[in-house]
């Protein structure tokens, strides 16, 4: 099959009546089938077209994850034209930028609130009298003259689809053709639309699949942005390649809550909702005590060993292994289920290094999470860890298919079916990312024992005032491998040495008081040094030009708030230098 469309009708007439999308209304569960999905995106695809939308055309969506969403990112496929998406949380800069450069004739928003994000609340920022339509997915269409309701266009669909046939517009599909618009959160500058076609969906969802062993169905939870390529090739790629149900997790702040009703079999997450559940289980297990907290700390300590013993290639004793099952039953398992990965077929990360110990931390789980590197440029593989291999710190190996090289100054290039098409509107942006067919993906690395170890970002290269080069990435990551500190932010480029921004982990940062901490810095003595034994620890692995001299402990996390991650939470380097200046200057006096 040609495309997740064809995939989809496919699916429509085989087994129309499974489960394809679930989401939460009010307390209850409801379930799209896939006879329904497919119908709801061909309805909305006549009614796009009945509103002048022609194959030059893109559609743009802000929402929180729905199956809407979803219909209304592949509705516009259908008749040759693109699809974008905004992040939720996306900055009214963001929004505006995106607008006025797709243009679209149809915007779709989840209510008002949406909508008012791109407008505001008293409508100060007008919408452009290019979006015809305006498509709302609940609640009331009366905030503006062009809205309509998903329900609404549906029966307008619907209708037209008495005199038409699907067929004739699949037939009508090129798989070469852009589909899909994905704009990179950018750590600087606005973001850039890159687009992918038909055929890079399918080549990197059916490749991937492959290297895992993806079991034939299966569930998934969808709660990381729709408009992020590792939510697309989950939810939309698999979704529909590999038939799996896909459960919408209702609101970013119900994920803990949710992920058990969907207890999915393939679970994707960015690093630091990983990091978020592993502190979540420690900070319970802190609490614990007694028995409980004695047969806690014994059971880790047996699936620790037992897990180091897998991934060294030995086998474990048969002392352990016999603990390990007792283990398992009264302690990890039920960890496991709490967590909804009692499941769990496939476990993975992406869009950010992993840490080893969190990796290390879910194995004595019998979890295995597997990292995923890659871009929305390559739509979003190029390496991928494997199964049952100790590859904790680095990402795997190159997926079959992929040409794979480092350059001389050590970046990752990467050609084949998974590169994008180009930067919509940005020639010149394409011909410096893209050349003789390979993608410069930024990104600096090397290969240690057959696997690919990444170094950092080649923009990303700090130098000291005595021209020492140092890669800040791994530093940083060295530092996360620590209980108590949950970010790490090199700075000094440019300076004699490097220090530190530091911030805790959320149970530290929930447990200060009000004398821990003065104008946003920690002052709390055991804390600074509990990371002070950290800072030397990484130190004493580093060359003396590469060492953190000074750090500061911030009394909060970096945040998306206040520009300084983007929405896939990679810190902003420029805006985290320019919101603590005064602290960094402290640094360097």
């Amino acid at each position: 099959m040609s495309t997740v469309l064809h995939r989809l009708a496919q699916w429509a007439k085989e087994d129309g009546s499974a489960a394809a999308q679930r989401y939460k209304e009010g307390n209850e569960w409801r379930t799209i089938t896939a006879q329904e999905y497919c119908d709801r995106v061909y309805y909305l695809a006549l009614f796009l077209e009945s509103r002048g939308m022609s194959s030059s055309d893109i559609g743009v969506i802000l929402s929180y994850n729905c199956p809407q969403w979803v219909h209304m990112d592949l509705a516009p496929l259908m008749l040759g034209a693109k699809s974008a998406g905004l992040y939720p949380n996306a900055s009214e800069k963001d929004i505006q930028f995106i607008l006025q450069h797709t243009e679209p004739k149809v915007f779709s928003v989840q209510n008002k609130t949406y909508f008012e994000k791109a407008v505001g609340k008293n409508n100060e920022r007008p919408l452009p009298d290019f979006v015809e339509v305006v498509m709302v997915f609940e609640g009331d269409t009366s905030f503006s003259p062009k809205a309509i309701s998903y329900e609404d266009a549906l029966k307008e669909g619907k209708k037209l689809a008495e005199k038409k046939k699907l067929e004739q517009y699949l037939d009508g599909i090129n798989h070469k053709d852009g589909a899909f618009m994905i704009y990179t959160s950018g750590t600087t500058g606005d973001p850039k639309g890159a687009v992918l076609s038909h055929e890079n969906i399918v080549f990197m969802t059916d490749a991937a699949a492959k290297q895992w062993k993806l079991p034939p169905t299966g569930r998934t939870f969808s709660f990381l942005p729709l408009c992020h390529i590792a939510e697309k090739m989950q939810n939309i790629g698999v979704g529909i390649s590999f038939r799996y149900a896909v459960n919408y997790c209702s609101g970013f702040e119900n994920i803990v809550k949710e992920l058990p009703d969907a207890n999915p079999t393939l679970l994707f997450c960015v690093p630091r909702v990983w990091e978020k559940m592993m502190e979540g289980v420690q900070a319970k297990l802190k609490k614990a005590t007694g028995v409980k907290k004695k047969l806690a700390g014994w059971a880790f300590q047996v699936g620790e060993r037992v897990a180091e013993a897998k991934y060294s290639g030995r086998t474990p004793s048969p002392i352990d292994l016999v603990q390990y099952r007792l283990a398992d039953k009264i302690i990890l398992s039920k960890i496991r289920k709490a967590l909804g990965m009692d499941q769990l077929d496939i476990a993975a990360s992406g869009a950010a290094a992993l840490g080893a110990n969190i990796i290390r931390w879910f194995r004595i789980l019998n979890i295995e999470i597997l990292e995923v590197f890659g871009q929305t440029e390559s739509t979003g593989v190029i390496c991928m860890t494997e199964p049952g291999r100790d590859c904790a710190g680095t990402v795997g190996k190159p997926l079959p298919g992929v040409d794979f090289k480092i350059a001389d100054d050590g970046e990752i290039l990467a050609r084949g079916k998974n590169v994008f098409i180009e930067y919509y509107k940005s020639p010149e942006s394409t011909a410096s990312t893209v050349m003789d067919g390979w993608l410069y993906t930024g990104d600096l690395g090397a290969i240690e024992n057959g696997l690919v170890k990444i170094i950092g970002r080649k923009k990303e290269i700090m130098k000291t005032s005595g021209g020492k080069m140092v890669a800040p990435v791994p530093i940083e990551e060295s530092l996360k491998d620590s209980p108590v500190i949950s970010q790490a932010c090199l700075v000094g480029d440019g300076k004699k040495y490097f220090s530190a921004l530091i911030t805790l982990s959320e149970n530290l940062i929930g447990a200060l008081t009000n004398g821990d901490s003065s104008e946003g810095v920690v002052k709390n003595p055991d804390i600074l040094s509990q990371v002070k034994a950290k800072v030397s620890e990484v130190n004493s692995h580093l060359a003396g030009f590469e060492q953190v001299k000074y750090f500061t402990v911030l009394s909060s996390e970096f945040s998306v708030e206040k520009g300084e991650m983007t929405p896939t939470l990679k810190m902003k380097r420029n805006i985290i230098e320019r919101n603590y200046g005064s602290v960094i200057s402290q640094m360097y006096q």
